[in-house]
């Protein structure tokens, strides 16, 4: 089936229920994809954009030939790695079998951001029936089961199922919990030391640095770690869920996954220009740096995202910063997955400091900011282990944070 058309559904600001924004016509053979919205949607007078980099309200179909023939926030809506290997296995067939497509229609209402995708403008509005708290154990059976290669137990893989539709390649499940939604981030067999944790302790660090993050929550399940983010897209009135538009940073630049040259934290700050405020644009300065500080080498641009409803678009939440090991003796240079300065990806200091001005800093309000981060980031020990990190997880990530001591 070369060509599919499908509708796409959006949830307007301050409604529970969705309704048809256009059709999206997918070309597999060619991997070519158009979007027209629909006469109805436009004469809405609250019409928000599917897509506002990419699909700005208007008349004339738009054609996108990059990721696979999917618009930005089409892909930040659909499955990651790790959704689709559990679709595929409560279908019991390989994820190479699905379309994009397939994988578009196959999740339901724990997706990002306020898109929903359906075969046609009738079809109904899917439930939220992503499991609660209580079930975090037979959950991480599910995931560990999978991770392992094994036969899983059909209501196990659709309990995993209602709540996988959120990106990433590690384990994780979308849970009710306290009136609110939550990604519960699960250990993965092949981890060394305790992922979750780990992650709790960078973000919890990143908070005291002044870098915005998402309520965090470190449990024990099974015995096991399990790190609970707040949904920040999500939040529940008395009708039902309300949504906020959701754009990963490179949607937002409408940049293709394997154009890795293009990647660069000053040309999104440009773009941000245009949306943000020049707070934002602040953090954004920070938020580089921080993940220097911390080798996050994890920080390419689908782990940055934007939020947007009818009053604009602004920086959401930071997420997924998680320190890389490296071996002792290594040495402390190391690069990001994006363009930091004049010296391309290399991260330090100098090359952050050396485009300052893009981020709307003078030269000495960048060095007070970067003064300040690396002040809190030094006592990174501390708080690693008031947080429960056992000692050998600490000299393990030690050799990761040796470049403190150089600035």
């Amino acid at each position: 089936m070369p060509q599919r058309k499908i509708t796409v559904f959006t949830y307007l600001t301050g409604e529970t229920t969705a309704v048809p924004a256009g059709i999206f016509t997918h070309e597999s053979d060619l991997q070519i994809g158009t979007f027209a919205y629909g006469r109805r949607y436009m004469e809405r007078k609250n019409a928000l954009a599917v897509d506002p980099a990419a699909l700005s309200l208007g008349p004339a179909p738009r054609e996108v030939m990059i990721n696979k023939g999917l618009y930005g926030a089409f892909r930040d809506a659909a499955p990651d790695y790790w959704g689709r290997i559990v679709i595929a296995a409560e279908r019991k067939v390989p994820p190479e079998s699905f379309s994009e497509i397939d994988f578009l229609l196959s999740t339901n209402a724990t997706r990002v951001g306020n898109l929903d995708f359906r075969s046609s403008p009738d079809d109904p509005e899917p439930p939220l029936e992503a499991p609660h708290f209580n079930r975090l154990e037979e959950i991480l059976e599910a995931a560990a089961g999978i991770e392992a290669g094994e036969q899983v137990p059909h209501h196990l893989l659709q309990l995993l199922h209602q709540g996988t539709s959120v990106g990433g390649a590690r384990p994780k499940c979308t849970v009710q919990w306290i009136d609110a939604l939550w990604i519960a981030k699960f250990p993965s067999r092949t981890d060394t030391i305790r992922i979750p944790r780990i992650e709790y302790a960078a973000m919890t660090l990143a908070d005291k640095c002044g870098i915005k993050t998402p309520t965090l929550r470190l449990l024990s399940a099974g015995g096991k770690d399990v790190l609970l983010v707040r949904r920040f897209d999500r939040e529940k009135n008395r009708s039902g869920w309300l949504r906020k538009g959701f754009l990963s940073s490179l949607s937002l630049m409408q940049w293709d996954e394997a154009d890795r040259m293009a990647w660069d934290y000053g040309a999104i700050a440009d773009t941000m220009r245009r949306f943000a405020g020049i707070e934002d644009l602040n953090e954004w300065f920070r938020r580089m740096v921080f993940n220097i500080l911390v080798r996050n080498t994890d920080d390419h641009p689908r782990n940055h995202g934007f939020l947007f409803d009818e009053s604009g678009i602004d920086l959401s939440p930071a997420y997924d910063i998680v320190p890389s090991l490296t071996r002792p003796g290594a040495g402390s240079s190391f690069s990001l997955a994006m363009t930091v300065g004049s010296h391309g990806r290399e991260a330090s200091i100098e090359n952050a400091l050396s485009r300052a001005a893009r981020f709307g800093l003078s030269d000495a309000e960048a060095e007070a900011v970067v003064e300040k981060l690396v002040n809190t980031v030094a006592g990174w020990r501390d708080h690693f282990s008031s947080v429960g990190c056992s000692d050998a997880e600490l000299n393990a990530l030690a050799p990761s944070f040796a470049h403190c001591a150089d600035f």
